[in-house]
């Protein structure tokens, strides 16, 4: 018998992407998986029309929006009860290739050490790279995503990078067992960059397997697919969480150096890429929840 592995994917207000993710992952040749759809207070009773086009899924549904990082902790949760060996964090805006789960786990199971793995990320309906795991800049405050925009076939080989990306993160259950949940101050962003450094501080390594494919729509879930626009909510949580994730996981010269880009480097890209003037009040704003650190409101 493969590990049984729980894949969960969040839904609010994106049917057609769930859906058309739904229909991917029952195409996967991985023979031992369950899915769990987390709805975060959908309108129109999405999660009733998941139940119906899907019923073999088990589905979870919060009255209101709870965010990425709670709606993630509640599958996880659920999915460690009923036996998980793996959990995999998968973002409703994707699409899979047939055989990248059976990649991700023969590498896992051959590699003890090798305890939060990524998918190679793709654009939608491209073979271009969104991301190959991610670095940190401390220098800029900035999360860069490796490979961003290249073509695939330029990076074949397994990477460990700083960290890998909450769109598409296999965690074995020891991982979850040792250093616990997502942290749920972050509500999203930034989570996923966490929960890698809290691993690695615990002996694990990250790692992104190239030969398994997913392909990712790109912030559709903040309602501007594949833009590189920030909208104020986006500014505010990139700005308030930058600053709790610096404070948690850095210290010395690259707190220091990280905290100057917060203020200078970062908000520069903010201001360029803002959606609306708003974006640019949100980061402001974000930066000022950051400072409090035991603020944790949205």
């Amino acid at each position: 018998m493969k590990p049984l592995v729980y894949i969960i994917t969040i839904n609010w207000n994106g049917l057609e992407d769930t859906i058309e993710c739904l229909h991917s992952l029952e195409r996967i040749t991985y023979p031992n998986y369950r899915i769990i759809v987390v709805d975060n207070g959908s309108q129109n009773v999405e999660s009733n029309i998941l139940m119906e086009k899907f019923p073999k899924i088990e589905l979870v549904k919060n009255e209101k929006n709870e965010g990425f990082v709670i709606a993630n902790n509640q599958g996880i949760e659920m999915a460690i009860n009923n036996g998980a060996d793996y959990v995999l964090l998968l973002n409703n805006d994707t699409v899979v290739k047939d055989n990248f789960l059976n990649i991700l786990i023969a590498y896992a199971e051959a590699n003890g050490d090798a305890s939060l793995l990524s998918p190679k990320i793709l654009y939608y309906s491209s073979n271009k790279i969104w991301s190959n795991g991610g670095k940190i800049s401390y220098f800029t405050g900035l999360s860069i995503m490796i490979g961003k925009g290249k073509d695939s076939g330029k990076y074949l080989e397994v990477v460990e990078p700083d960290f890998v990306s909450g769109c598409a993160m296999l965690v074995k259950k020891a991982v979850i067992d040792n250093i616990g949940l997502l942290d749920p101050i972050y509500f999203a962003y930034y989570e996923d960059a966490d929960y890698c450094f809290r691993a690695k501080k615990s002996g694990y390594r990250n790692k992104v397997i190239p030969e398994s494919i997913v392909w990712h729509k790109k912030s559709a879930s903040a309602g501007i697919r594949g833009s590189n626009k920030v909208t104020p909510t986006q500014a505010f949580l990139w700005a308030r969480n930058g600053l709790i994730f610096a404070r948690k996981n850095l210290n010395g010269w690259r707190l220091l150096t990280f905290l100057i880009g917060q203020f200078t480097a970062k908000f520069i890209v903010v201001i360029l890429r803002a959606s609306r003037p708003r974006s640019i009040y949100g980061y402001l704003c974000g930066l000022y929840r950051g400072l409090n650190g035991n603020d944790v409101r949205i």
